[in-house]
């Protein structure tokens, strides 16, 4: 608590080293293995931010709309079509959201704090800038287009190279210089390099995060989609988030550490949501990825991952009240980590979260990883096309009570049901309803028989706030077709 680019490397490749390493994983093979000798700096060319016109047609065969906003009756796209989903609300019983106040987002937020924009700069000023943190005005907030976090207000896109030049910070010498071989396995990066690679990694937060405060809708409209961005609802209370792609929230400044696990990490700083300290909180058809790097891309430095994104939708710090409905989770690690720590015990009696009806694509793990809160997960999907970085599911941690019922999984060849659930110091998840390759099957079971230490069935909960769970031989068919951004008509 994963600006867009292609992955660090230190010394020119050949044309086919280069299409070997960026071509996308077709099977379960080994990520390419980089060093200081053989990796060269690979980044994408500065793109163009004129705001031309353009008109294309939707796939219903409808006009969209054109960046001029002249196009139609209404000028934005939409208007006068489909849903305004910047009014609309949390229904009583959905989730976990439901209760407490409720949550209602912006509504009825004064004219001048309803806003169309189709900028990153414009996005920052709808959400109250670097005053959002904090900040109660109700906003309702539509999104069109594709955003891109390191656009500037004089058109530029800003990469990692203009932030590395900000302290003259070179990830080839960090990799050169902390090289377990050389620096050792006991000892942290420290010294100027380091402090150099923590100012450039400041400079990039600057440009890429931005808090969403209190009372407000976030909506994308169409097909609009936010890239590079860490968008943190911290300190925050009745915040809506709905029909929006958010992509590859890049770590242009990953840290290494040798000391994270056996064989060390390179651990990243941004997810592309964060709700942290915040209460009421609905996320609903959204669609979270890595954009144009996805973890099979991720090169290898000192024989683990380079990685360049933490969670795509990370909610800790005492977080409560969320509901997480009709999502898609795409082709990435560490996907949803629920409560940051085993040793936040002021967690507990919080984290309350609802997991219904999102669809998690080959993912690796944290679908979620709980620690403290009591969560229910229904009606999901989990597919795999392929076995690749698989781990787990639902991660049992600290005092954690997970719930979860009528739920479907697409298991990969050669991955089992006793994997859907991984023990992290928890005892207790109540799994029940499960369809496994199309058959009913007991997850927890299958856990218990494949693992020393059995988890209690129980969770020692019951869920109240859930209008209606739908039997599971419907639910891929149902998650399918309807989770996910762009799957509903907004104007």
């Amino acid at each position: 608590m994963s600006t867009p680019r292609t992955h660090r490397r230190i010394a020119t490749l050949t044309a086919a080293a280069l299409v070997a390493l960026l071509a996308p994983a077709a099977s379960a093979t080994a990520a390419p293995t980089a060093t200081a000798g053989d990796l060269a700096a690979l980044r994408p060319a500065t793109v163009s931010t004129d705001s031309a016109t353009w008109l294309t047609s939707g796939k219903d065969g409808r006009d969209r709309w054109d960046r001029g906003g002249r196009h139609g009756k209404g000028g934005w796209p939409g208007r006068g079509r489909g849903r305004d989903l910047g009014t609309e609300v949390l229904a009583p019983g959905d989730g976990w959201a439901s209760a407490g106040a409720g949550t209602t987002g912006g509504r009825g937020a004064a004219p001048e704090n309803v806003v169309h924009v189709e900028t990153w700069p414009e996005l920052r000023a709808a959400l109250g800038g670097d005053a959002a943190r904090g900040d109660t005005t109700p906003r309702i907030v539509y999104v069109h287009g594709t955003i891109h976090a390191g656009d500037t207000t004089d058109g530029a896109r800003l990469t990692c190279e203009d932030y590395e030049a900000t302290s003259g910070f070179s990830m080839d010498e960090y990799i050169a210089t902390y090289d377990p071989a050389v620096w050792g396995w006991d000892t942290d990066p420290s010294g100027p390099l380091e402090d150099a690679r923590v100012a450039a990694a400041a400079v990039q937060a600057a440009q890429t995060q931005q808090h969403i405060g209190s009372n407000v809708t976030l909506v994308g409209v169409d097909d609009a989609r936010v890239v590079g961005a860490n968008l943190r609802i911290r300190d925050s209370q009745n915040v809506i988030l709905r029909n929006l792609t958010v992509s590859d929230a890049y770590d242009c400044f990953p840290e290494w550490d040798p000391s994270d696990t056996n064989a060390g990490n390179w651990n990243s700083a941004y997810d592309n949501v964060s709700v942290w300290s915040s209460t009421n909180v609905w996320v609903d058809h959204m669609t979270f990825d890595d954009g144009d790097n996805p973890h099979e891309s991720l090169p290898v430095v000192y024989g683990r991952p380079y990685e360049v994104h933490d969670g795509l939708l990370d909610i800790t710090h005492g977080s409560d009240l969320v509901t997480v409905s009709y999502n898609r989770f795409e082709s990435h690690d560490k996907t949803m980590l629920i409560g940051s720590s085993d040793s936040r015990t002021d967690d507990r009696g919080k984290l309350r979260v609802t997991l219904h009806h999102n669809l998690w694509t080959d993912i690796g793990q944290r679908a979620p990883r709980v620690r403290y809160g009591q969560v229910h997960i229904y009606n999901n999907h989990y597919e795999q096309t392929r076995e690749g970085l698989f781990q787990y599911y639902w991660g049992v941690g600290v005092e954690s009570a997970i719930y979860a019922e009528a739920n479907s999984f697409d298991l990969a060849r050669g991955v089992t049901a006793d994997r859907i659930i991984a023990g992290w110091k928890g005892t207790q998840i109540t799994a029940k309803d499960s369809l496994v390759n199309g058959r009913r099957a007991d997850v927890l079971a299958a856990y218990n028989a494949a693992n020393e230490v059995d988890l209690s069935g129980d969770a020692g909960w019951t869920p109240e706030h859930a209008t209606r769970v739908d039997p599971v031989r419907t639910v891929e068919r149902t998650v399918q077709r309807e989770a996910g951004a762009g799957r509903i008509d907004c104007r």
